[in-house]
């Protein structure tokens, strides 16, 4: 079976790993230990730095997280995966692995905000420099590549803004400008886009999301060239952001489910935006699945499914937007996303509450926005518990 070309469902159950006569267990064993007795294969592997399918120490790498990372490889057409122990830690070291020493980035303006917190903090605090800047306007973009430049970083679909992304053309511009593309496609999943196929040389995942699926774990994923991944390896190895072998086990739980769970988020998400655009309380609702949405074509071209992430306005304030939350009772106001359940949250008050109202608003975080992370329950329900909340949430 070629793992890169077969349907993403199987993918997801089979990519990446067999048993064999040595391992004939169906689910892939926890091997929780923090040592092994190494042979000398392993030890050739360390000094060559070839770390991840070693028996040796379980920084350097573990069987249990090792088979994982062959199944995120295979989802994502990667040569090499690498698991961290949180989606910061993994776009952490990529991006240091990638800019340092003294390199440029480029970055999209609509970010999640503990990248921003990388890139203004750890990244310029080592020496490094960051221009954000909106991907969508070329010229700027242009401009905004200097002789220093060594990375331009986006996500597929933006946090929380879920603005998408035109891959093909920033792939074209990486390339002439000899850039390392980097995406984060947390929002989308292999599911919906596999962006090293679109020309990425990087993809980036919080795999506490949509891989692992149930709000239960903490980790993250990077995914590219067998050199790119190399290098990121180093990174996680003297960093110490491996990825616990529990946590990978649950991982990859979670990622058998996945193709069925993103049929669902989708179908949650797009009956939520349609119900939340024709309310006479709601003044801006962001979907990709809607056509009223800037990127609606965008995303029909480069997506394989709109997901189950919706952003919302209310004609009102935070503090309206807080009512609204409190009267919820299916959805639980949550600062996560991509589990099972749904679970709603302000931008302003968690992932992007280090930003200045002004700097908020310039990305299209308006007053009174709400982040909605749609889970699997029937669409029918989560639209009724929305409407009892919109009735009662006005400030009198």
């Amino acid at each position: 079976m070629n793992d890169h070309q077969s349907k993403l469902s199987t993918l997801c159950i089979h990519g990446g790993r067999r048993s064999s006569q040595g391992d004939s267990a169906v689910v892939t064993p926890i091997y929780q230990t923090s040592t092994f007795v190494p042979d000398p294969e392993d030890y050739a592997k360390v000094e060559a730095g070839e770390t991840a399918d070693s028996r040796f120490y379980s920084r350097y790498g573990n069987p249990t997280v090792a088979a994982v990372e062959h199944r995120i490889a295979a989802l994502e057409a990667a040569d090499e995966a690498r698991l961290f122990s949180s989606g910061n830690a993994a776009m952490h070291a990529s991006l240091m692995a990638l800019a340092l020493p003294g390199g440029h980035v480029v970055a999209a303006d609509k970010l999640y905000g503990g990248t921003r917190a990388i890139l203004d903090h750890c990244l310029t605090d080592a020496g490094g420099s960051v221009t954000y800047v909106d991907l969508d306007d070329h010229e700027a973009l242009r401009a905004a590549v200097t002789p220093a430049t060594r990375v331009l970083v986006c996500e597929s679909i933006a946090n929380p803004t879920l603005e998408v992304s035109d891959i093909p053309y920033l792939e074209t511009l990486a390339r002439e400008q000899g850039l390392a593309l980097v995406v984060d496609a947390t929002y989308a999943t292999p599911i919906h886009q596999r962006p090293i196929t679109l020309g990425a040389d990087l993809v980036v995942h919080s795999a506490s999301k949509y891989y692992g699926g149930h709000s239960d774990l903490v980790a993250g994923a990077v995914a590219g060239s067998r050199e790119i991944v190399s290098r990121i390896t180093t990174w996680r190895m003297n960093g110490g952001g491996c990825c616990d072998p529990h946590v990978a086990f649950l991982i990859d739980r979670g990622i058998k489910t996945l193709a069925l769970r993103m049929g669902a988020h989708n179908r949650g998400g797009q009956a939520l935006a349609e119900f939340l655009e024709g309310h006479s309380r709601v003044r801006r609702v962001n979907y990709p699945g809607l056509p009223s949405f800037a990127h609606h074509d965008r995303a029909r071209e480069l997506l394989k499914g709109m997901g189950g992430m919706v952003l919302f306005s209310l004609d009102g304030e935070d503090d309206e937007a807080d009512i609204l939350l409190s009267r919820l009772r299916l959805a639980l106001p949550a600062p996560s996303l991509g589990g099972v359940e749904s679970l709603v949250c302000q931008p302003a008050r968690t992932s992007h509450a280090k930003m200045s109202e002004q700097e908020r608003l310039a990305v299209g975080i308006l007053p009174g926005t709400i982040r909605v992370s749609v889970g699997i329950e029937d669409p029918g329900d989560l639209i009724a518990d929305f409407e009892q909340a919109l009735a009662g949430s006005v400030i009198e």
